[in-house]
């Protein structure tokens, strides 16, 4: 049985090598008129004027690498071949943020993981890597509402330094990447209402 399972896997990978020929080749999304929208993906989001979204600069400083990652020529053009973008940050005037980033699940996992999958390996991470500080009160795998669909997301609630942050991050799968949407806010009511901001074509 173990021997069986081997060659599946295996077949699996092959089957997963072969897909990464396909035409799809991921892009960056734009924003425009306070929308933003990346049409590889068909993931939006609409913010009226009480939210701010940060320049490619600012992304970058936020995520911790440098802006020349992020806007050179060549990360334009081998995209297909990073393991992540990091692609839209936006903050409120409450303090809420939604963040858009896009895993290459064929460099990471093969391509053989779906959106179920991804949130299970995602709970066991946040579960492994929280500390220093930072309390896990909540780490929750469910599905929420977007666009009609119910979509796999983790519930989180994190505490540091007796503040709740509370968060839903709600996953979309296109060929072998994973649009992973993180919507965070102080207040565990708004995030409703930050949901109700996103659509999936």
């Amino acid at each position: 049985m173990k021997k069986l399972f081997v060659i599946l896997l295996a077949l699996m990978l092959c089957f997963a090598g072969c897909s990464g020929e396909d035409e799809f080749v991921p892009e960056r999304g734009k924003v425009e008129n306070g929308i933003y929208k990346n049409s590889a993906f068909g993931i939006s989001f609409s913010a009226d004027e009480s939210w701010y979204y940060f320049t490619d600069s600012e992304i970058a400083e936020t995520m911790g690498f440098t802006a020349e990652e992020l806007l050179s020529e060549d990360y334009a053009n081998v995209l297909e071949e990073v393991e992540m973008i990091h692609d839209m940050y936006c903050v409120s005037e409450s303090g809420a943020t939604v963040n858009i980033n896009y895993e290459n699940t064929g460099l990471v996992y093969g391509g053989i993981i779906d959106e179920e999958t991804y949130v299970e390996v995602a709970s066991e991470q946040l579960e492994a890597q929280v500390g220093g500080g930072i309390g896990l009160a909540r780490n929750e795998i469910g599905t929420v509402e977007i666009s009609g669909k119910e979509v796999p997301c983790l519930f989180v609630e994190l505490e540091l330094s007796g503040t709740r942050i509370y968060e839903i991050i709600a996953v979309k799968k296109v060929e072998n990447w994973v649009g992973v949407i993180t919507c965070a806010s102080l207040w565990e009511e708004e995030l409703p209402e930050i949901i109700e901001k996103i659509s999936f074509e």
